[in-house]
């Protein structure tokens, strides 16, 4: 009895395992767990997945800056020359545009360099062309009342018919060419002609304004001048040098004789002189014409160059700027 006993326990022990496993085979098909053994291998390597390597960050090359535009902006940041804040322009006369303008990655740090180098030189010799004009009207006001001229008055103002190409008319065809020329107007021509002073033309000789000359030793041989053409871009000794003849073609040309009789127009009317007034008139400073006027007009928008016009020189001297980029004024 005993051993049946027994037997009968093993029996029931082994059904229930059966049961178990076979139980367990069909959760597996149903859930979808694999409960097969794996086979292993005494030769085969376990293989540890390695984590994924953190992106790399592609660094940014470093932003190099030439010594002579670090110290020309060191220079303008120490004496607080900055715009468009500023109120008052200090006397400061850069001789030439520094060597790495043109290699500055930033668009607005070049051409806020380069207006702060033009402005202080237009306001300049527009100073002086009202001195001139100043001169002038004292002369003509002592002609009027009967007052005797000197010969030396006589001699200056001859001097000054035949360089600005008046026949007839004395000191009063004089007093319409010799007269300013907006600071938005020149600001916006030496920017659109030099290409912001990175041009071949200025950084070779300081020619702000691409002003024609004859002969090779006068200035630069442009890469695309045709055959047959003798034409050079004319090089001047400093920028103040390039910006004075240029004022000078301006006040002289036949061919702006338009700009002008404009701003003589205004002026008679009492109106303000305004550099987008004047550059309508000066389609025939290009070959590109309406479409020249139009480029003008864009870079006193953009740049807000207008804001420009009315402003007036620090009564206060300032630290002389580096002497490599400094210009006497003379």
């Amino acid at each position: 009895m005993m051993n049946s006993a027994k037997t009968g326990l093993y029996r029931k022990i082994a059904l229930a395992s059966i049961f178990g496993a076979v139980s367990l085979l069909y959760i597996g098909i149903f859930t979808g767990i694999d409960i097969s053994p794996q086979p292993t291998s005494p030769d085969e390597e376990t293989v540890v997945e390695a984590p994924t390597a953190a992106p790399v960050k592609k660094t940014k090359p470093a932003y190099r800056r030439g010594p002579e535009v670090i110290a020309l902006n060191q220079y303008f940041k120490s004496i607080g020359y900055l715009l468009p804040t500023l109120t008052e322009v200090p006397r400061v006369y850069i001789k030439r545009v520094p060597k790495g303008l043109g290699e500055l990655a930033s668009v607005k740090e070049r051409k806020q360099l380069f207006l702060r180098i033009m402005l202080p030189l237009a306001m300049r010799v527009n100073e002086e062309i009202n001195a001139r004009r100043d001169r002038l009207m004292a002369i003509q006001a002592k002609g009027i009342s009967g007052i005797p001229v000197s010969v030396k008055d006589q001699q200056w103002v001859s001097q000054l018919m035949k360089r600005y190409r008046v026949t007839d008319g004395g000191i009063t065809a004089l007093l319409e060419r010799i007269d300013v020329i907006p600071t938005s107007l020149m600001m916006a021509q030496s920017a659109e002609e030099s290409g912001w002073g990175t041009s071949r033309f200025v950084r070779k000789g300081n020619a702000l304004f691409g002003q024609w000359a004859w002969g090779d030793a006068e200035g630069i041989i442009p890469k695309d001048r045709e055959d047959g053409k003798t034409h050079v871009i004319k090089a001047f000794p400093s920028l103040m040098d390039s910006v004075r003849a240029y004022a000078r073609n301006i006040n002289s040309h036949p061919a702006y004789q338009a700009l002008r009789e404009e701003r003589a127009r205004l002026r008679a009317e009492g109106q303000r002189v305004t550099g987008w007034d004047l550059a309508s008139t000066l389609t025939k400073y290009s070959e590109r014409g309406e479409e020249y006027v139009e480029s003008l007009h864009a870079i006193m928008r953009v740049n807000d160059l207008t804001d420009l016009d009315g402003l007036q020189f620090a009564a206060e001297d300032v630290p002389p700027p580096p002497k490599v980029l400094a210009s006497r004024d003379d």
